[in-house]
């Protein structure tokens, strides 16, 4: 009996980093009803369902529940995923790279801080953060993707998007992501060249209600994290980094 294949979208990077990995099995991290991650070789690959964060991270399915294929073998051939006797074929690829960032007001951002503030993260009222603030963000929160390194993903999503990369502060999160998850690393890793989910590049471009509280919806925290992390980027930004001068 010929196994039909899961159709799947994935951002460009997904399919790259599938094409360059070797043949053989993977160790699952997560699986439940809308996601499965696996290690692939040191980096967290995704399939997702339909109704689950598009993460820049994964494979995104139309499935509706992924519980069937929580207990199978992952491997790889060939450049493609396979569930068991499943293949994931990529039939589209999508662009997880900010296109743009509109006008920004504080209303949004400041639900949010609001949100993340009883963590006690210690966020810089004027926005910017340096590398001895990674000590109280990096792995700090519960979960697959804690709140500090959502928040520090938002930062340097958002910095990458405006143009203002903290080319410091990039590498050193780059050297330290072993303190956390292999998601949250792998999702830093996106963020650290602009790859977002569609709910905050979406906020980034028109922060209108309709946007926050999309983003403000993804996760328990997540989305909080992410809004406080972009809206303090963007306060961090000032007239003399628009003359050459980083923060």
């Amino acid at each position: 009996m010929t196994t039909r294949p899961i159709s799947a979208a994935a951002p460009m990077r997904v399919r790259e980093r599938l094409a360059a990995a070797e043949d053989g099995p993977r160790r699952v991290l997560h699986a439940s009803s809308s996601a499965i991650y696996v290690d692939l070789d040191g980096w967290c690959l995704g399939l997702v369902s339909a109704s689950a964060t598009r993460v820049p991270c994964a494979l995104w399915s139309a499935l509706p529940d992924l519980s069937p294929m929580g207990h199978r073998e992952v491997r790889v051939e060939a450049g493609t995923l396979h569930l068991g006797d499943e293949p994931v074929r990529i039939t589209r690829l999508v662009d997880v790279r900010i296109p743009t960032v509109g006008r920004h007001g504080r209303r949004g951002f400041e639900r949010a801080r609001s949100t993340t503030s009883a963590a006690g993260l210690g966020l810089p009222p004027d926005g910017r953060l340096t590398v001895a603030d990674l000590d109280r963000l990096l792995g700090r929160g519960p979960g697959l993707t804690p709140l500090g390194d959502d928040v520090l993903a938002g930062w340097c999503a958002a910095r990458h998007a405006a143009g203002r990369p903290d080319h410091a502060l990039a590498a050193a999160v780059r050297r330290r992501l072993a303190v956390t998850t292999l998601l949250s690393a792998t999702l830093l890793d996106c963020a650290l060249q602009g790859e977002v989910l569609p709910q905050l590049a979406a906020w980034l471009a028109e922060p209108d209600d309709a946007t926050t509280e999309a983003l403000l919806a993804v996760g328990a925290t997540s989305g909080a994290g992410l809004l406080t992390g972009a809206g303090l980027a963007l306060t961090s930004i000032t007239d003399r980094d628009h003359h050459g001068r980083a923060a």
